[in-house]
């Protein structure tokens, strides 16, 4: 991953250094926040066309929660790699689902659309569980002495 990412600078914008904590889990608040509001408004009526932009937004910000997260993941140690691939692995299903829900309701099939939403829904708040163990059991990205994990100066 170091050598997708080489500048220093970024990948430690990425890591959150500048925020003296990991930026990711603050990163994934944006699509989150989106995609449980497009639900909200997937119960009630007239809210279809901003569910759908929710959706949309959700989708491009998740972009910066990735790249995050990818950068945390090349500094974990094997155990919490592996436990970080499935954690991808779920949250790329929940995009592919948020992506044809986003699809389904440009091309009219509002129904669909917000199935595959509730669905993507679903399996991101797996993903989101299992995030949470990998942080709190696994202690990825969490210092002992309150140094800013995965600085380069500690």
């Amino acid at each position: 991953m170091r050598a997708v990412i080489r500048s220093k600078s970024l990948r430690a914008v990425l890591h959150g250094e500048p925020l003296g904590h990991p930026a990711h889990p603050l990163l994934v608040q944006v699509p989150l926040g989106a995609w449980i509001s497009a639900s909200m408004l997937d119960l009630v009526p007239g809210g279809g066309r901003p569910a759908r932009h929710l959706v949309g937004a959700g989708l491009l910000a998740s972009g910066g929660a990735i790249a995050a997260g990818v950068v945390d993941w090349s500094d974990l140690d094997p155990e919490q790699q592996r436990t970080g691939w499935v954690h991808a692995a779920i949250n790329t299903t929940a995009l592919a689902l948020y992506a044809a829900s986003w699809r389904d309701r440009r091309n009219g099939r509002t129904g669909r659309g917000k199935l595959l939403g509730f669905a993507g829904l679903l399996v991101v708040s797996g993903g989101g569980w299992l995030g949470g163990h990998l942080a709190y059991r696994q202690r990825a990205g969490v210092s002992r002495h309150g140094e800013v994990p995965f600085s380069e100066d500690v």
